[in-house]
């Protein structure tokens, strides 16, 4: 039975049809690629993608290993109200790098994790931030150089050696 519209179960399931739509299409696949994929029945998938049934944790899962996304970031997404958050992670990953990262760190240093004060979390993650902003600005740098380069090579003179050879 579906929700009341205007409840937030049913604005979950908005949000989450939203997401699964736009991850498929990301991924140009049809609805009957991705229900293969999941191993269910196209009307199965069909019903999750329309948000027909109440949110399904293992759905979600088998969606995102069909569609070589990321579940964390979907979970995320809804949460959140942020349905382009999916696309922009689905393949790096980083929702769920993130989360296998802490759980590891958790297994090395355990329960004193949660005495880790916030400022050096974020101190951590601006870090981060910076060296991002730096590889795009090599990347972007790099492929400047690439297309000088190319353009160079286009406009120089013809070989010589093919006027001898005619």
């Amino acid at each position: 039975m579906a929700a009341n519209p205007k409840t937030p179960l049913a604005r979950q399931a908005r949000l989450l049809s939203t997401i699964l739509k736009l991850v498929r299409k990301e991924r140009h696949m049809i609805a009957a690629q991705v229900a293969e994929g999941m191993g269910v029945s196209l009307r199965t998938y069909q019903d999750f993608e329309a948000g027909r049934r109440g949110y399904d944790f293992d759905k979600v899962r088998r969606f995102a290993k069909a569609t070589r996304s990321d579940a964390t970031s979907i979970h995320l997404g809804v949460q959140y109200n942020w349905p382009e958050l999916p696309v922009l992670m689905m393949d790096n990953k980083m929702a769920t790098a993130f989360f296998i990262l802490t759980r590891d760190l958790h297994a090395e240093i355990g329960p004193r994790l949660s005495r880790v004060p916030p400022g050096l979390l974020v101190s951590g993650y601006r870090q981060i931030g910076d060296e991002i902003r730096k590889l795009f600005e090599r990347q972007d740098a790099s492929a400047e150089d690439y297309i000088e380069r190319a353009i160079a090579k286009t406009y120089e003179d013809p070989d010589d050696d093919a006027d001898d050879e005619t």
